[in-house]
This record gives C-alpha cells, structure tokens and sequence, in this order.
C-alpha cells in the first residue's frame, strides 16, 4: 500500500485534526524494549489559525515492573505554517518553548534542527502511511543516554448508532 502524501502541511494538519490510540515501545540502549506505553489523544483546532492542540494520556508499563502501570499526559501546541511546522511545550514548566520544528518531505515529517536539552540531543521523524495511520520515531542521544522511542498512531473508529 502506497503511503498518504499530504500535498502541503495544512493537508497534514487536516489529518492529523481528531482522535487517536497509540503504542509506544521505548528501548534504552538495548534491542529488548525497556517499556511500552498505551493510550489515546487528540489534536483539535487551536485558537490561531493553523494551530493543533495536541493532548495525550495513557499508561506506561516497564519491563523490570511489568504489573505495574504508570499514569501520564502530555500536551504540545502544533503550528502549522506555510513552510514548517513548529513544536511548543504546552504544558509544565517549558510552556511556550520551542521543542522541536519540522519540515514536510513527501510523506514524512523531518527535523529541520535537533532539539537540544542540555546535553542530550532529541530528534523524531513523523511518517504518514494513511490518513488513518502514522508513526513518530524519536532518537534521544546525549553522554548518558541512547534512546530510541517508536509511536504507531491510529485514528479512533467512531461507533456509529445502530438503526431503530
């Protein structure tokens, strides 16, 4: 099957607008997966044009502990130019903080820069296989750290009512 290649970033933004589950498996500098994580989020319309809320939430479950689930969430704001698309911190204490920018390349989403966070070096590459489906491969590198975090994305099915 052929990917989705969104003709500009306000076609990806028209795709990634709605609800999402995803699984995340995260592998510290090893081929065994450390820890997965499952859960659902949403990208809705901001209060600035081409704007996304993006809010996730889910579980996240560690190899060493596995009957033990963690809760979390996050929030970025997404804003979708003519040219890139920029990456905000939404939440916590970098509120309104560049995370990362990326640029459209076919059916991808490349970094147009690393994003540096003290000595550790982030970068994702987003790939679009449907409208319905995507995936976001993170590579953390620093001193300390090589992390590799892969997130599938699928768009929710709506339950439509049965007929009276």
């Amino acid at each position: 099957m052929a990917a989705f290649v969104p003709a500009d970033l306000a076609a990806m933004a028209d795709c990634f607008l709605g609800e999402w589950t995803f699984s995340r498996t995260i592998w510290e500098g090893s081929a065994s997966p450390q820890a997965t994580a499952t859960g659902e989020l949403s990208f809705t319309t901001g209060q600035i044009p081409g704007q996304l809320v993006y809010r996730e939430q889910g579980q996240l479950r560690m190899a060493a502990a596995p009957a033990r689930l963690i809760p979390f969430s996050r929030v970025f704001d997404y804003r979708f130019g003519a040219d890139r698309l920029c990456v905000l911190f939404a939440d916590g204490e970098r509120v309104g903080q560049p995370y990362q920018d990326y640029l459209l390349r076919g059916h991808e989403l490349i970094p147009a820069a690393d994003h540096l966070c003290g000595p550790d070096c982030y970068s994702a590459v987003y790939e679009v296989h449907s409208e319905d489906s995507f995936t976001m491969e993170t590579t953390i590198n620093g001193p300390k750290k090589r992390t590799r975090v892969r997130t599938e994305f699928s768009r929710r099915q709506s339950v439509s009512a049965s007929p009276a």
